[in-house]
């Protein structure tokens, strides 16, 4: 079976060059928009303004560079039925789970901080919000962890939130796991 690797900046289709509406901009009172592009503008001499934009949207990118089956197979953990299966492989054995469909909402918190001198002069604090739904998964369970998912599809959507307004959201359309997907050194199963 041929590994697959999906992150979430796949699934969530997001741009290479920033977000359609001003990321740094979102519900800022123009007093403190203001303040920030003046301190900037005296400290990063001959910078535009969407320049910076872009640095930070890249940086967010950055951040959901992850494998989203990580945060997905987190929720799982502490289903009895994987207990089971993990109390199983203890000996040694590898044990496979298929689960029903399935819906799993997960949220990020991940920031960007600008930073002027060693004074921070803005955190940028985003609101990921993702909701899965799962088909067809089969777990492989070996020495109580959860190592990969060997088939199945997924599909869903994403919101990315900046103080409460929205700066990005996508649909996913179903995603196969045709292989498999492996979760490196394993998921603990509790």
């Amino acid at each position: 079976m041929a590994d697959t690797t999906l992150t979430l900046n796949e699934m969530l289709a997001l741009p290479a060059t920033g977000f359609p509406q001003q990321i740094l901009t979102a519900d800022v009172p123009d007093d403190e928009l203001n303040t920030l592009k003046t301190r900037v503008s005296g400290a990063l001499k001959g910078m535009p303004w969407g320049h910076l934009e872009e640095t930070v949207c890249a940086k967010l990118s950055e951040q959901l560079n992850k494998d989203p089956l990580e945060l997905i197979s987190s929720a799982w953990e502490k289903y009895r039925v994987l207990a089971d299966a993990a109390e199983q492989s203890k000996s040694g054995e590898t044990v496979f789970v298929p689960l029903a469909e399935h819906s799993i909402t997960s949220e990020l918190h991940p920031y960007v901080e600008i930073q002027v001198g060693p004074q921070v002069v803005k955190k940028i604090e985003f609101d990921v919000s993702l909701t899965f739904q799962l088909k067809g998964l089969v777990l492989k369970i070996e020495s109580e962890k959860i190592k990969s998912v060997e088939a199945g599809s997924c599909e869903g959507n994403g919101e990315i939130q900046v103080k409460n307004v929205s700066i990005w959201k996508h649909d996913f359309k179903p995603v196969n796991l045709p292989g498999r997907v492996n979760l490196g050194s394993g998921i603990a199963i509790h």
